[in-house]
C-alpha cells in the first residue's frame, strides 16, 4: 500500500498505536476545553472545539486501516487505496489544524490564558499525527510541519464532559506518561474528585505514605517499578490494601488481565474504553469503600455493644451467684451446690431458707429465655420466696406456694417470661419431704438401698396458664439419704458425639458417682458433666443442689 506497505507487521502495530493514542489525546482535551468554554459561556469557541473533536473522530478510520496490512479482496490497487486513505487522512488533519488557528485567533483577548495551553496540545499532537505519516512516506515531517514524536497517550476520553459524580474520592494516577496522567486527572477533576500525579511507582508508594486515598489509576508498563510491582507492593502494605486499584493499559492479553485481578485490581480497561466506563468503575469503587466503612462502623459498635454486653452478664452473674446460700455443715444436714452461669446467662437460681420447727425450705426456679432480664426476674423471684413476700400464702406448703406464684406472675404481664419450678419443705422431726413442682426437671432422692426415685408433681410451668392447680405430696425420707435438685442445663448438652446427653444418662452418672463419695462433691461431679460436653462448654445455666439428710 504505497510506502506504508512495505512496513512489517510490528512496525504497524505500533504505529497503529501511536496514532491511535494522539488522536486519543486530541479527543480528549476538546472534550475538555469544549466543556469549559460551555461552562464559562465562551460561545464562539464552542463550535471550533466541537468540530475539532468530530475531525478526529473522522480521521480515526483511514489513519488506522492505512497501517494494517494490505487488502487483497479490496477491488482496488494497493497504490489506489493508498492514495485515497492518505487524501483523507491529510483532509482531516488540515481540518484540525485549521480549526486551531481559528481558536488561537479567537482567544487573542484570553488575558488569564484558560484556553491556550490545552489548545496548543492539540495542536502538538495533531502535528504528531502529521509527522508519523511523513516518516512513513519516507519525507522529514519536520521540514513538512514541525511535527514531534506522538507520546503514549493512556486514556480514550470520549464523551468526557461528563456530569458531576455523585461521590467524590481521592485518586492517584500513576503512569510515565505526562500527557496520559494530565488528560485522565483534568476529567477526574472535573467531575470533583481530589487527583494527585505520579510519573512511576516508586513516586506513588511514597505519595500514598504520605496521604490517604480511595483509588489507584495506575498504568502496567512504566520504566523501574512497573504496574504489577506496585500492585504487590500496595496490597502486601496493611495500611494501603484498602485502597482500590483500577489498571488501565494497552496490554491487551489474557494472561495480563488475569494477572492484575490476581494481585488485586479491581478493574482491569484498556487503553481505548469508554469513559463511562471508567466512571462507573470509580463510583462503584467509591461506594464499595463507603459500604466498607459503613460496615467497619457498624461492626465496631456491635462489637463495643457486646462487650459492654459480656461485662454486664458476667457482673449480673456475679450478682446472682453473690445471692446464693451458705453452704451448711451441721449434724443431721449438709449442703453443697454448684451455679455455672452460661456465657449468655440463664434464668437459674436456687436457695434453702429455714421456716423454723426444724424445717427447711429449698427451691430452684429457672426462668425462660437469656440474658439480664432473665437474670433479674430470677433474683426477683428469689427474694420474694425468701422474704415469703407472697400475700395469704402458707410457705409451708408447697403447692400452695407454686399456686400464689402463679397467680402473680402470669407471662403476659412479665414481657412474656414465664418459669419453671421446684418447692420443698424438709421436715427433719418427721423426716418428711413435702414438695410440688411447676414444669422442669424432677428432683432425685439417692436412697441407702441404692435406688434414685424421682419427686415430681406434674404441675405447668408457672405463668402460662392462669387457671393451672398445684398439689403437695410427701416423702418419707429414711437416714443416709442424700437429696439432689437440678436445672435441665445439666442435661441438656451435647456430648462429644453430638447427642443430647438426657436426663437417664444424668441420673445414672449421679447414682454412679455418689455411690463413690461419702459426702457432697458437687464440684467434681459438674467437671465430670463438662468433660462429657461437645465443647466443655455448657449452652444454658447449670444448677446442681444437694442436701446430705443423714
Amino acid at each position: 500500500m504505497g510506502e506504508g506497505s512495505a512496513l512489517g507487521t510490528e512496525e504497524r502495530r505500533n504505529l497503529r498505536h501511536s496514532v491511535r493514542t494522539l488522536l486519543n489525546h486530541i479527543v480528549g482535551y476538546a472534550d475538555i476545553l469544549r466543556q469549559e468554554a460551555e461552562d464559562l459561556q465562551a460561545g464562539d469557541l464552542v463550535p471550533v472545539y466541537t468540530l475539532i473533536r468530530a475531525s478526529a473522530q473522522d480521521l480515526r478510520s483511514p489513519a488506522l486501516h492505512y497501517f494494517h496490512e494490505p487488502s487483497i479482496d479490496s477491488g482496488r490497487s494497493h497504490d489506489e487505496e493508498a492514495h485515497d486513505l492518505l487524501r483523507q487522512v491529510y483532509g482531516h488533519l488540515y481540518d484540525i489544524i485549521g480549526q486551531v488557528q481559528t481558536a488561537k485567533r479567537r482567544l487573542a483577548g484570553d488575558t488569564d490564558g484558560r484556553f491556550l495551553p490545552d489548545t496548543e496540545k492539540i495542536l502538538e499532537a495533531a502535528n504528531g499525527v502529521f509527522g508519523i505519516f511523513e516518516a512513513s512516506l519516507g519525507r522529514d515531517p519536520e521540514e513538512e510541519a514541525g511535527g514531534v514524536d506522538g507520546p503514549e497517550l493512556g486514556s480514550r476520553l470520549e464523551n468526557a464532559s461528563f456530569p458531576r459524580a455523585r461521590q467524590t474520592g481521592r485518586i492517584l494516577v500513576v503512569d510515565d506518561n505526562e500527557f496520559n496522567r494530565e488528560l485522565l486527572a483534568r476529567h477526574l477533576e472535573r467531575q470533583g474528585h481530589l487527583v494527585c500525579q505520579a510519573a512511576d511507582g516508586v513516586a506513588a508508594l511514597e505519595v500514598l505514605r504520605e496521604a490517604p486515598f480511595d483509588i489507584l489509576i495506575i498504568d502496567v508498563m512504566m520504566p523501574g517499578m512497573n504496574g504489577y510491582q506496585l500492585l504487590e507492593a500496595v496490597k502486601a502494605a496493611p495500611q494501603l490494601k484498602a485502597i482500590h486499584a483500577i489498571v488501565i493499559s494497552a496490554l491487551d492479553d489474557t494472561q495480563s488481565i488475569a494477572r492484575c485481578i490476581q494481585l488485586g485490581a479491581e478493574d482491569y480497561l484498556p487503553r481505548e474504553f469508554e469513559p463511562v466506563i471508567l466512571r462507573a468503575r470509580i463510583e462503584s469503587c467509591l461506594e464499595k469503600r463507603r459500604l466498607k466503612a459503613k460496615e467497619e462502623l457498624y461492626l465496631a459498635a456491635v462489637r463495643a455493644t457486646e462487650r459492654s454486653l459480656w461485662e454486664s452478664l458476667a457482673e449480673g452473674a456475679e450478682y446472682v451467684t453473690s445471692l446464693l446460700p451458705p453452704r451448711l455443715s451441721r449434724p443431721g444436714l449438709r449442703s453443697d451446690w454448684v451455679f455455672i452461669p452460661s456465657r449468655a446467662l440463664g434464668g437459674d437460681v436456687f436457695g434453702y431458707h429455714p421456716l423454723g420447727g426444724r424445717r427447711l425450705a429449698v427451691f430452684l426456679l429457672d426462668v425462660s429465655g437469656h440474658g439480664i432480664g432473665a437474670a433479674l426476674y430470677s433474683v426477683t423471684l428469689m427474694n420474694l420466696l425468701k422474704t415469703r413476700g407472697l400475700p395469704d400464702t402458707d410457705f409451708s406448703d408447697p403447692g400452695a406456694v407454686l399456686q400464689g406464684l402463679n397467680r402473680a406472675f402470669q407471662m403476659e404481664d412479665q414481657n412474656n417470661l414465664y418459669f419453671t419450678a421446684w418447692y420443698g419443705v424438709w421436715d427433719e422431726r418427721k423426716r418428711e419431704l413435702h414438695y410440688a413442682s411447676a414444669g422442669g426437671p424432677p428432683a432425685l432422692v439417692l436412697l441407702p438401698d441404692g435406688s434414685m426415685p424421682r419427686l415430681e408433681s406434674g404441675g405447668t410451668a408457672i405463668g402460662i396458664d392462669p387457671e393451672a392447680q398445684y398439689s403437695s405430696l410427701v416423702a418419707t425420707i429414711p437416714q443416709g439419704s442424700r437429696f439432689f435438685l437440678f436445672s435441665d442445663g445439666a442435661y441438656e448438652f451435647r456430648n462429644r458425639e453430638g447427642a443430647v446427653f438426657g436426663l437417664e444418662m444424668f441420673t445414672e452418672l449421679l447414682r454412679a458417682f455418689s455411690a463413690s463419695t461419702t459426702g457432697p462433691d458437687l464440684g467434681s461431679f459438674a467437671e465430670t458433666l463438662r468433660g462429657l460436653s461437645q465443647d466443655r462448654r455448657f449452652e444454658d445455666d447449670v444448677s446442681l443442689v444437694e442436701l446430705d439428710l443423714a
